[in-house]
Order: C-alpha cells, then structure tokens, then sequence
C-alpha cells in the first residue's frame, strides 16, 4: 500500500537542530524519543507531536517555522545559544562594550 503521506517538518527540524548545533542523540533525548524516532521526523517519514514540539521550544527551536515554514522572528527564546550570549554581552558590556560589538557586526555584514 502506497502511502501519500507528506511531512514539510523534515528538513525544517534538521535545520533549527544544526542551527542551534545539537547532535541527533541530544535533541532526540530532549524530545522524548529515540534517535531513529529524529531520523523519521528529519527523513519527513513522521511529525513530532504537540509534547515533542514544545520540547524543542525550550531547545530554541523556532517552532512556527518548523510547522509553517514562516520565521517567528528574532524573539530570544528562538536565538541560538551563542546568539544568545552575544546578546547578553551587549546588554552587560557598557558603552565601550557595546561600540567594540558593533564596530565588529559593522565589519561582518556583506557589502
């Protein structure tokens, strides 16, 4: 029997988990299932369900993306860890802090 079940999340799962840099066996634990149980829902052969995806919110997954495909935004609870650090040195660094950050992100941005 030919099944004409189709799953968009595949790819977008793998993409947050590589953005945020969690190996396969670390993101499956924290979603309560195995590894094989991540390859199915990476291969689109699987959707996670409501617990697993709000599992992979408090991982910084961008949940709406993972569903619909649309960004959240850049809400902090979306920000990968070491965006997330970058912010909070920006928050804590002071006034020469925060001109040495953005004298770097002014240097980094493509022409």
């Amino acid at each position: 029997m030919t099944d004409n079940f189709s799953n968009p999340y595949g790819e977008r799962i793998k993409s947050e988990r590589l953005r945020l840099d969690i190996q396969q066996l670390a993101f499956a634990e924290a979603c309560g299932v195995s590894r094989g149980g991540l390859l199915k829902w990476e291969k689109g052969e699987a959707s996670p369900n409501a617990a697993a995806l709000a599992a992979m919110s408090a991982l910084g997954v961008d949940v709406l993306y993972v569903v619909t495909g649309q960004r959240a935004g850049e809400a902090e609870s979306t920000l990968a860890p070491a965006e997330r650090d970058l912010l909070q040195a920006w928050r804590l660094g002071g006034e020469k802090g925060r001109a040495a950050l953005a004298a770097i992100a002014a240097a980094l941005k493509p022409e």
